[in-house]
């Protein structure tokens, strides 16, 4: 025979029996077996992984709103004001390459008839600078990429006009030619000026082009 359960007493057996012969009583508790609030649900789990922030920034383009010194970033600009900017800078760059060239004259005639040490030295710097300022603008991959890492004040206003008055004052000292080299070279640098107040953007776009030149030549050099 098995045993009687602990809660099956005389007491819980005479208290069954009365609520079976009161029928409020029986009402009652119906009433209450209906309101036992049920269990709360279980909490919500979500198996979501965050992807890999390092990842996302490697597969996403850049944001139009990066830095303008960053020339990873991507350059979104109208597409008529690009073109202008375009056709500007290609002025711009035939006036650098011409002061830069009877620069370079002037420094190489200095160099066959100069007998002061001193004005040796400028014409040699001179000739250096000025072959550094044409082979820049002639885009020319492999110097324009040391020029664009090591001399990086180029891209900016300040930089660039700070390093023509420089170069001019060397180039004053040479001879005529290098006094007409040196006036041509602050009027290209005005000029300069001009197109970037005209073109705020100006320095952001000459950075990028540069940037993805550069990208893009490696790849060939790579092919190969």
């Amino acid at each position: 025979m098995s045993e009687v359960p602990s809660w099956l007493n005389e007491e819980n057996i005479n208290a069954g029996v009365k609520v079976a012969q009161n029928p409020a009583a029986q009402k009652a508790a119906v009433a209450a077996a209906k309101h036992v609030p049920p269990p709360p649900p279980p909490k919500a789990s979500s198996s979501y992984v965050p992807p890999n922030a390092s990842n996302d920034l490697e597969s996403a383009p850049a944001p139009a709103s990066a830095p303008a010194n960053d020339p990873s970033s991507e350059f979104v600009i109208e597409e008529a004001t690009l073109k202008a900017m375009q056709n500007w800078h290609l002025a711009l760059r035939l006036c650098y390459m011409a002061a830069s060239s009877f620069m370079a004259i002037a420094a190489g005639l200095s160099l066959q008839s100069q007998k002061n040490l001193g004005l040796i030295f400028f014409a040699l710097y001179v000739l250096f600078f000025s072959t550094m300022i044409w082979c820049f603008e002639f885009n020319l991959q492999m110097v324009a990429s040391a020029i664009a890492v090591n001399f990086g004040f180029m891209y900016s206003l300040t930089g660039r006009w700070l390093f023509l008055l420089f170069v001019g004052f060397m180039s004053f000292s040479l001879s005529t030619l290098g006094i007409v080299a040196m006036c041509f070279l602050y009027a290209v640098g005005l000029f300069h000026g001009y197109l970037m107040y005209r073109f705020p953007r100006f320095e952001e776009y000459l950075r990028k082009k540069h940037y993805y030149e550069g990208k893009q030549a490696a790849k060939n050099r790579n092919r190969v």
